[in-house]
């Protein structure tokens, strides 16, 4: 572990504290504000899935009761949900939550580096197969191709919760896959989000229309020599394992989808 400075452990622990501070509540005023901008309904799907590809990370030092560093990784992104009381078993869609939820996982003071980016596809009732290679291409240097095939039945299980979740004629699904990944001896943190809309149609269910839809990658690289110099706060945090992590979202115990669409 690199050996820091006095000053420079009371900026980390200043940072820290600024970080997991929760969110703020809005005021009744912006909440009927948000109702407003869009007539259509949204509700929201939420997966999580880990993988690695076997090479090794180094020693978990004073952070040894977690078992492993993607238990380590499990407890910071529970505590970026806490803080910005994002619920991903829940499928119902709040805004503030919703945004919350990604600047502090985009803010996150374990990472080394963040990296975001986006992708554009057109996706229709009959063909996701440009949504699904957008999702490849933004994720794909965080993991494996077999890794990936991991995080699609994810996706899947997120499109069988969307279709379930019945609601008004029209509505906007908010769908966001939460991502650990080992590669090359480093863990990456990611989330993959997007917005489809889909269409309730009698006798069919929900299906999603043709449109063009943005999907939004960004990851971070976990600091281990971080984790360890602030070992006595992540301690302290609620403890959530990587299985516990991957099992917390609304998807996790439906089947995959298995519409023709994925693959045409």
């Amino acid at each position: 572990m690199i050996e820091i400075s006095q000053s420079q452990l009371r900026r980390e622990a200043v940072e820290l504290a600024l970080w997991r501070t929760p969110a703020p509540e809005l005021e009744v005023g912006a909440i009927a504000a948000l109702a407003l901008i869009d007539s259509v309904g949204k509700d929201q799907a939420v997966g999580n899935k880990a993988a690695g590809d076997g090479s090794s990370l180094p020693d978990l030092g004073p952070l040894a009761s977690f078992g492993s560093w993607e238990s380590v990784a499990s407890t910071i992104m529970h505590k970026a949900e806490s803080a910005s009381a994002f619920n991903p078993e829940s499928t119902t869609f709040a805004p503030a939550a919703w945004s919350n939820f990604l600047q502090k996982f985009s803010t996150i003071p374990f990472f080394l580096t963040y990296t975001y980016d986006t992708r554009t596809a057109s996706i229709s009732a009959l063909s996701l197969e440009k949504g699904v290679n957008a999702v490849s291409d933004l994720i794909q240097n965080v993991m494996t191709p077999d890794d990936f095939e991991g995080v699609m039945t994810t996706i899947r299980k997120m499109a069988t919760l969307a279709i379930q979740n019945e609601g008004q004629a029209q509505k906007k699904s908010n769908q966001q896959v939460g991502v650990l990944s080992r590669k090359a001896g480093k863990l990456h943190l990611a989330v993959v989000r997007t917005e489809v809309e889909m269409e309730y149609k009698s006798g069919k269910g929900y299906e999603q229309l043709t449109q063009t839809i943005d999907v939004y990658r960004g990851y971070g690289v976990l600091d281990f020599d971080k984790c360890e110099r602030n070992a006595g706060t992540l301690l302290k945090w609620d403890h959530r394992t990587v299985g516990d992590w991957e099992s917390g979202t609304a998807s996790a115990p439906l089947p995959p989808n298995q519409s023709l669409a994925w693959d045409e």
